[in-house]
């Protein structure tokens, strides 16, 4: 057998191949569709029913003040990672420092209760304030530290479910899904019906 007749048959195999595969799809066409919509209806009711409780975010920041050391050299009243790090513990918030500052925290607080977020942030506020008076008593140049703008509550909650994108997704899923079984029974009734060697 030539290189042209090797190829020739090797195209004509993946020629059938091809027509089997597009045959039992299309054999079982009807079950495709039916478990694809019933996947996808399915999706559909979870995301109507699903109806989470709304929980909101509230941001606030923060300048950290600076005080002036021996040498008259503005120097900033803490250490702002440390600062973070006692903000979450203490007082259960996110804090971070905002990208390409270094005296600019920004804190947020995630609840139901936006009333509850506002309170909870004016506590952050003040909690910082005070301790950073205390830090700087003996000094006699000082920047306080003062919250910049006002508080900000987010009117979206954070966990409203993507609706289109489940739906999307278990559209997709279902069709693939109902296509691999679709040739899964396929196989098994292929090989039932195969005649038995002696």
């Amino acid at each position: 057998m030539n290189k042209t007749e090797f190829q020739n048959n090797r195209y004509q195999e993946d020629e059938i191949d091809l027509r089997e595969l597009f045959e039992t799809i299309w054999d079982k066409k009807v079950f495709i569709v039916l478990f694809t919509m019933i996947v996808t209806i399915a999706s559909i009711v979870y995301v109507v029913l699903k109806n989470p409780t709304p929980i909101y975010q509230g941001k606030i920041y923060m300048e950290i003040g600076q005080i002036q050391n021996k040498n008259f050299v503005p120097v900033i009243i803490e250490n702002v990672n440390d600062l973070v790090g006692i903000l979450k513990i203490e007082l259960k918030v996110d804090a971070s420092i905002l990208k390409g500052t270094t005296k600019l925290l920004e804190i947020s607080f995630d609840n139901e209760d936006k009333k509850l977020i506002t309170n909870k942030l004016n506590q952050v506020k003040d909690f910082i304030i005070e301790k950073h008076k205390n830090q700087s008593l003996f000094y006699e140049n000082v920047i306080l530290s003062k919250q910049i703008g006002n508080i900000i509550i987010l009117d979206e909650p954070i966990n409203k479910p993507k609706k289109r994108l489940i739906v999307t997704v278990a559209f997709v899923t279902g069709l693939i899904l109902s296509i691999f079984i679709a040739f899964l029974l396929n196989f098994f009734r292929e090989e039932k019906n195969k005649p038995l060697s002696a």
